[in-house]
């Protein structure tokens, strides 16, 4: 479906479906898609996700950007904590995820790279079931299929083990990769990392390390590296700022790193290594 009919169907079903008004839409500009929600303009920013081993860009991580508005200058999370109540917040939730793979879908090169989603928590304990069907038929009009999404979930280790189990089952039942975010953040249990039985591991900035203290990180990543591995999932280390955190990453045996070093956010997404064509005999 072209874009102008995409941005069209998806502001008509915005005003049908979750009453909104003229002024909250999505618009086409300069080649990219913005959505007007809350009294603000939002867009979207793309940060690559870089694989180690081939030092080729896998994937991207999606990202809001505040364009025009009262939060001009502010972390996009702040927007979050404006949203009255819960229905306001998943709406817009679902609303910036769908910002982002319309943007996603303009990123031609991005053939066979994947596409990194946050989902808000509260939106988790908010949604009581059948989590990921509204966004696969967002995402089904868009011509992606959830195998392309990997959705980055927040753990801060106090919500109900079984509950936040079967909410990722549910994902990973419709094909969406799960990513637990800011592993280390808030709880470094592996044991409930082993439950929730993630494909990817994010770790958290306070585990990267900075100049003059990389030692203690290069342990602890090379530790926790090891055990993710032992329970099947893949590891990326965010906030890689400097050369060393990336040779402290790489020594630690992560799969992918992640930051300004590699790569900072921006509109347009790196071109994302494809698969090898295998060699015509002679």
């Amino acid at each position: 479906m072209p874009l102008a009919d995409l941005v069209h169907y998806f502001n008509k079903r915005n005003r049908l479906l979750q009453g909104g008004t003229a002024d909250d839409c999505f618009e086409v500009v300069d080649g990219r898609v913005r959505a007007r929600m809350a009294g603000s303009v939002f867009g979207t920013l793309f940060q690559p996700i870089v694989d180690c081993r081939s030092g080729r860009v896998a994937g991207h991580e999606a990202l809001l950007r505040v364009i025009e508005g009262p939060w001009v200058g502010l972390p996009a999370q702040a927007v979050y904590l404006e949203m009255p109540d819960d229905p306001s917040l998943v709406q817009l939730d679902r609303r910036v995820r769908t910002l982002h793979a319309l943007n996603f879908l303009l990123q031609q090169e991005q053939e066979g790279g994947f596409l990194a989603l946050n989902v808000h928590s509260q939106l988790l304990r908010s949604v009581r079931a059948n989590h990921g069907l509204a966004f696969e038929a967002i995402l089904a009009r868009c011509g992606l299929s959830p195998e392309r999404i990997v959705l980055e979930i927040p753990d801060d280790g106090f919500d109900p083990l079984l509950r936040l189990t079967g909410v990722l089952e549910a994902y990973r039942a419709r094909g969406y990769r799960i990513a637990i975010d800011n592993f280390g953040r808030h709880t470094a249990c592996l044991d409930r990392l082993e439950t929730l039985a993630p494909d990817i591991v994010k770790l958290d900035r306070s585990l990267v390390g900075h100049a003059g203290h990389l030692d203690l990180a290069r342990r602890v990543m090379a530790e926790l590296a090891e055990e993710l591995r032992r329970i099947g999932a893949a590891v990326i280390c965010q906030c890689i700022e400097s050369p060393l955190q990336s040779q402290a990453a790489e020594e630690a045996g992560v799969e992918f790193v992640q930051g300004f070093l590699v790569g900072r956010p921006a509109e347009q997404c790196l071109p994302v290594a494809g698969p090898r064509r295998p060699r015509e005999a002679a």
